[in-house]
Formats: C-alpha cells, sequence, structure tokens
C-alpha cells in the first residue's frame, strides 16, 4: 500500500559562509542568456534557474569562482559577464559619457550660429523703423 508515498526533492547539502559569498558575487556578475538585461540573481527565467543552480552545485564541488565564469564565458563569450574585462567593460561607462558630451558641444556649435544669423536692427514695427522708412522714402507711404 502506498497510498502516502510522496515524492521528495533530494536534500541538497547546505552552502558554507565562504560559499554563500561567492554565490551572491557570481550571481550579480553573471547575466541571464535569455535576454541579456539582469543578472541572474534578479532574473526569473528558467535559464537563469538553471544556472543558479549550476553555480550553487559547482560551488559545492569545490570550483572557484574564476572557473565558473570561465566556464560560462566559454558557453556564450564575454558578454554574459555583467562587467567584462578589458576595453569592453571600459567603454560600456566612457561611450554614454562621450556621446553626452559630443551632443553638448554640437547644441553649443549651433546656439553660436544661430545668435550670430540674429539681425542687429529692430524690428519691422518698431516706431524708430516705420520713421526711418519715412524720412527715406521722402515722408511718403510705400
Amino acid at each position: 500500500m502506498l497510498f502516502g508515498a510522496v515524492a521528495l526533492p533530494a536534500q541538497t547539502p547546505a552552502l558554507t559562509v565562504a560559499q554563500k559569498e561567492s554565490y551572491q558575487r557570481l550571481a550579480q556578475q553573471l547575466i541571464a542568456p535569455c535576454c541579456w538585461r539582469e543578472p541572474i540573481a534578479i532574473h526569473r527565467s528558467a535559464e537563469a534557474l538553471q544556472m543558479q543552480d549550476e553555480v550553487r552545485q559547482w560551488l559545492l564541488q569545490g570550483r572557484t569562482e574564476d572557473e565558473i565564469k570561465a566556464t560560462y564565458v566559454s558557453r556564450y563569450g564575454d558578454r554574459i559577464l555583467a562587467d567584462p574585462p578589458g576595453l569592453t567593460g571600459r567603454w560600456l561607462y566612457v561611450m554614454p559619457v562621450a556621446v553626452f558630451l559630443g551632443l553638448l558641444l554640437l547644441a553649443a556649435r549651433r546656439l553660436r550660429v544661430l545668435v550670430r544669423m540674429t539681425p542687429a536692427s529692430p524690428p519691422r514695427s518698431s516706431p524708430e523703423f516705420l520713421a526711418l522708412v519715412r524720412k527715406e522714402t521722402n515722408n511718403e507711404w510705400v
């Protein structure tokens, strides 16, 4: 009689304090490969959850953070890392600032051109302009 038999999940050993810290760092450093937007610590897709389980298992097996990152980099490329190494990581921070400064410079140059193009004479409807027109046309209205 197996009426009361229930499938229980296998008990996984708990992570040590050092392993938990490594897990937290890795979960923030690895990007979910389904949409490439969020770290696996935040993202709740099937791929992100699978990666979380893999990272936990690999830490329990004694693999280091660098080994785990190297495995994912070989599988997905540098894109899997939230902060890619080398120049790629620097460009992520430098490019938005450079684009903003470039656009600011272009806007300043355009404003200078517009200011130079503004006529220095008074507008046509001012009384001084009308008096000038009368004087030039010998007091006749054109």
